[in-house]
């Protein structure tokens, strides 16, 4: 192979990012190709689950090494993707990145002539994790990844899957179609006109230097850690409290958050050289301490409970911002988190931009604290952002303890304050923190997809008819009717009954935590006006 003695010609280079959609759109339109000397495609599924799991989580993923020439019309292939590509005087050659581009373009763009299952890729929204085809079928819970990129499609399938979704499942799916939109790939694009020139670069790009271990890289970013705080150091800090684990995504948001802005920016170029990030992180810390006190002061002892883990963020910044509030003004952040988990914050437009838009409602303007609105303001805006109509429907037969609505049956079903048998008080967070959702057991045989079958009812308790204490049965929404039934045999009549009792509690709680008839004031203080001379 022929050599270069002479540097690579700066000006005849450029450096750059391409997003997802831009990869994508070249690809489709011919105008980015693979050239003959490139391998053909060798990633298995597991290399291209692993590749789009590193765009989800932000890792990087290498520089895209590509040559700008003229090209002629010809058939181009990415895997089972054949296009037709027309003339093109600054066609893209791909010389670094084949696998990635390819995996890219089958995967999202949904036109493969015929079926390979390594680009079969979806998204299971309760694990946030990429999985496979299931035997040639979607996985549980599971959302096409081709369906996330473009906002209108994702919208579409949400709709169409409404049913089977939860409030947290639309978060998740907004998620990952932000992550797979907004992630930008380092891309380096040579002028020079001879192929052999490239071939060299191509060499080098692939096997220059000795590579960094893995062990070298981890302590690279992680020795000052503590030094320098991370979100997980933020969750083990707030994990003490009893209250459970709150998802690092969150920590990031609400650092983002209370920093001001929009909460989607990219968080690799938040911080300057000298900023001080262990001061932000302690500062999220600390307003996120608040917002556990106040979610713990409405009844929600754990994440277990949390309906939607949406207004955390927001909470953090409000509380950061405003140290000190009026009772009145937490009296309307009480109705604000109530009305949006009864009828799901971003039901209509998707969680993603509803946060982006609640979070420029408390702090509007990164670094510019005096722009965002008093602490009335703020919350009065995020009134108007939520419906305020009663809630009159629930699911009590399709109990889950993972979703949004099971979640509300379980606190009104904690607001009872449940006994043991023995008439002492549960300690509900301990228990969940001991036990996880086993703490939320089956009280008789049947249906464990009914609320009327549910209850904070551990493993080792007795049959409900060995308890003889009232008030322990009435703290678990039992009723003498429902005893009667068990008494007489009838399972299905005790599930029954119990399941409409409490839907009745249930909806009753929530009605009165919403408050669709308080009139949205400033506080009284702030209304009255003194006369210095009385």
């Amino acid at each position: 192979m022929q050599r270069y003695d002479k540097p690579l010609d700066r000006s005849a280079s450029t450096t750059t990012t391409w997003d997802i959609p831009k990869i994508l759109s070249l690809a489709l339109s011919g105008k980015l190709r693979v050239p003959n000397f490139q391998r053909s495609f060798v990633w298995d599924t597991k290399d291209v689950l692993r590749f789009f799991d590193s765009l989800y989580r932000g890792f990087p993923v290498g520089t895209l090494l590509v040559w700008q020439q003229p090209v002629k019309a010809q058939k181009t292939r990415f895997g089972p993707i054949e296009i037709d590509a027309p003339d093109d005087t600054e066609g893209l050659w791909i010389v670094d990145g084949q696998q990635r581009v390819t995996s890219i373009v089958a995967t999202l763009s949904g036109l493969a002539l015929q079926r390979d299952e390594r680009f079969e890729v979806f998204f299971d929204l309760r694990r946030k994790r990429f999985v496979g085809s299931i035997r040639g079928g979607i996985p549980p819970h599971s959302l096409p990844v081709r369906e996330a990129l473009e906002s209108r499609r994702l919208l579409a399938w949400l709709r169409d899957n409404a049913d089977e979704l939860e409030d947290e499942d639309l978060e998740t799916a907004d998620a990952l179609g932000g992550a797979l939109r907004d992630y930008k790939i380092p891309v380096y694009i040579v002028a020079e006109g001879d192929e052999s020139l490239l071939r060299d670069v191509f060499d080098r790009v692939n096997s220059a230097g000795k590579p960094i271990s893995r062990a070298q890289v981890f302590h690279a970013l992680f020795a000052q850690g503590e030094e320098q705080g991370s979100p997980s150091n933020v969750v083990d800090k707030l994990a003490k409290r009893g209250f459970g684990r709150i998802d690092e995504s969150k920590i990031v948001q609400s650092l983002l958050a209370i920093r001001g802005g929009d909460v989607q920016r990219d968080f690799h170029d938040e911080f300057i050289d000298k900023e001080d990030i262990s001061y932000w992180y302690d500062r999220t810390e600390r307003a996120l301490d608040k917002v556990i006190s106040f979610l713990e002061a409405e009844g929600v002892s754990h994440t277990l409970l949390l309906p939607s883990s949406f207004p955390i963020p927001v909470l953090a910044t409000f509380f950061d911002l405003h140290q000190d509030p009026e009772e009145w003004v937490l009296r309307l952040l009480r109705v604000w988190l109530w009305r949006g988990w009864a009828h799901g914050f971003g039901r209509e437009s998707g969680q993603t931009p509803a946060l982006r838009r609640a979070i420029q409602l408390v702090n509007p303007k990164k670094g510019h604290p005096s722009m965002a609105p008093d602490s009335f303001a703020a919350v009065k805006s995020l009134l108007e952002s939520i419906p305020n109509t009663p809630i009159t429907r629930l699911k009590p037969n399709n109990f889950m303890t993972s979703n949004s609505n099971g979640r509300l049956f379980l606190l009104a079903l904690s607001s009872l304050s449940p006994r043991h048998p023995d008439g002492t008080e549960m300690d509900i967070p301990h228990e969940l923190e001991s036990n996880g959702t086993a703490a939320i057991g089956q009280i008789v045989s049947g249906s464990r997809a009914s609320v009327g079958n549910r209850a904070f009812w551990l493993r080792t308790w007795p049959n409900p008819l060995a308890i003889s204490n009232d008030s322990v049965l009435e703290s678990h929404a039992i009723t003498h009717d429902a005893i009667a039934a068990l008494e007489a045999g009838e399972f299905s009549k005790f599930i029954s009954l119990r399941e409409n009792y409490i839907s009745e509690i249930t909806q009753s709680f929530i009605n009165s935590k919403i408050e669709n008839e308080i009139t949205i004031r400033p506080p009284l203080d702030s209304m009255i006006v003194w006369d210095p001379d009385e």
